[in-house]
């Protein structure tokens, strides 16, 4: 492995570092170098290394010492070994992929970098990726792509996995162009014009970013800040000491696993991205939901949903978007493993009957009884496919479901209250020989359905009693129970808004 050892203040540029390379950081390098406040102590510019790892083994005193690559290829890094801690590294605008993990480093930072696989980042003080798109200089980009015989095109293509793992801080932000513009674009910069880029939307949903983050109970989180991203994949893991806000995000899937946060965590404004054409899961499996608060989260834009065996607490719900139509909630379950669909527990549905009652709850302490409802509807519906339920309250859950929706639908039990009386109607004036025997319509007998719908009717409302018959009192009978019924379950129905919660 070459070693080679840097002047403080010295750039580097365009070197070929074709066998295994290590940057050594001495004292000794820093003897006599007085210090240069807002300068890079190191920069490496369009250099181009095989495997690459730094070491520090000795004390410098010295303010603050940092290294950058800037449009650089480093096909493996490595930095494990370094002592002092007010180290820092930056990659801008390079390729890479690699493993960098030491406490004592003062902060990790990469922008507008493409991976060629994945890169780690472990136990850090302060973790920070992003990508600015005004910050894109295509002629740069095409000399460094030209140079390792890589077209963008395939990069583009490759698995982009960022892993940060037990860092203190982590800032994960994307900053999109705000204008119209797309391609090129020029920008005067002593007095002469630069040439920057801005990417289509097709370009944009090319590059696919994964993000994994996990959390260690025995270290030490202050925040973890995930701002505007563009994510085809985000994992959440592990106990978070610190606080967690992940704001207006596109997640095509989203996977929170064995999670809870101490100081609670903020998920605001995060939908799919690629949802037309990628398929979209978000899964939450065994995690503790305390001070977690959803808030304007498009859960009905994913084509998969499991949740199981979490604890809601006081998880609050607030502007989500969950599916409008029963049929759609199909796709909310209660599975271990949303890869696996087909692997559910014997107590599958009462596992989903029990989640959806806590997610009706919450619902109703933020004071969305509108969704609420919904939920009590879809649990109920489970309940009724749980193995062991009586067949009574199976029958019950049944008929609720047909005549009024679980208390969500007025228009099922007016419709069927207004057609059932009808037909009982007409049955009742048959036996009384007043319909189907003459050619002369009795118009009031029209004006009489309505004292008939009426369940309180006398049963001489209509001719005497003597002229009843056993037929036609039994049809009455049965209109008033079925009849009131239905009517009960419209009134129900149209009271749901105004119940005692």
């Amino acid at each position: 492995m070459k070693e080679i050892f840097l002047k403080p203040y010295s750039i580097i540029e365009n070197t070929d570092y074709s066998s295994d390379t290590k940057i050594i950081i001495r004292a000794s390098d820093f003897t006599n170098v007085p210090f240069q406040d807002g300068r890079i102590t190191f920069s490496f510019i369009g250099c181009r290394f095989k495997k690459l790892e730094i070491e520090n083994s000795e004390t410098i005193d010295f303010k603050d010492i940092s290294i950058q690559f800037i449009y650089c290829f480093i096909n493996e890094i490595n930095v494990e070994n370094i002592i002092i801690t007010n180290f820092s590294i930056f990659f801008g605008s390079s390729i890479l992929q690699g493993r960098i993990k030491n406490e004592n480093l003062r902060s990790v930072e990469a922008n507008n970098c493409l991976l060629n696989n994945s890169l780690f980042l472990i136990d850090l003080k302060r973790a920070v990726v992003s990508y600015t798109e005004e910050n894109i200089f295509p002629i740069r980009w095409k000399k460094l792509l030209k140079s390792v015989n890589a077209t963008l095109e395939n990069l583009l293509t490759e698995k982009h996995s960022f892993y940060i793992y037990d860092c203190k801080n982590i800032v994960f932000t994307v900053n999109e162009n705000k204008t119209d513009k797309k391609a090129i674009y020029k920008i005067p910069y002593d007095n002469v014009n630069k040439i920057g880029y801005y990417l289509s939307d097709e370009e944009k949903q090319k590059y696919k970013v994964s993000l994994s983050v996990q959390y260690s109970a025995d270290k030490e989180h202050t925040l973890t800040k995930i701002i505007n991203a563009k994510l085809l994949a985000l994992s959440l893991s592990g106990y978070s000491t610190g606080e967690l806000q992940i704001e207006n995000c596109n997640i095509d899937s989203w996977y929170i696993r064995s999670f809870s946060a101490q100081l609670g965590a903020n998920f605001y404004d995060i939908k799919p991205f690629r949802k037309e054409t990628e398929e979209t899961k978000l899964e939450i499996h065994k995690s503790n939901l305390d001070k977690v608060w959803f808030d304007n989260v498009a859960f009905d834009d994913y084509s998969k949903i499991s949740l199981y065996r979490n604890k809601f607490g006081q998880t609050t719900l607030t502007a989500c978007d969950f599916p409008s139509k029963y049929k759609d909630f199909n796709k909310i379950q209660t599975i271990e493993n949303i890869h696996y669909p087909e692997r559910k527990d014997k107590n599958y549905f009462k596992t989903r009957y029990e989640t959806f009652l806590q997610l009706k709850k919450q619902l109703e302490a933020s004071g969305n009884f509108y969704e609420a409802q919904k939920f009590q509807a879809i649990s109920n519906e489970a309940l009724k496919n749980v193995e062991n339920l009586p067949y009574w309250d199976r029958v019950i859950l049944k008929i609720n479901s047909l005549s009024n929706n679980h208390g969500l639908s007025i228009k099922a039990p007016f419709i069927a209250t207004i057609a059932i009386s009808v037909f009982f109607y007409i049955v009742y004036l048959w036996t009384l020989g007043r319909m189907f025997n003459c050619n002369v319509i009795d118009w009031n007998l029209f004006g009489y359905y309505f004292a008939f719908l009426d369940i309180t009717h006398r049963t001489d409302f209509l001719v005497s009693k003597s002229e009843l018959n056993g037929f036609s009192l039994t049809i009455d009978y049965f209109n008033k129970i079925i009849v009131g019924f239905l009517i009960y379950q419209f009134v129900a129905a149209f009271r749901k808004y105004g119940k005692n919660k």
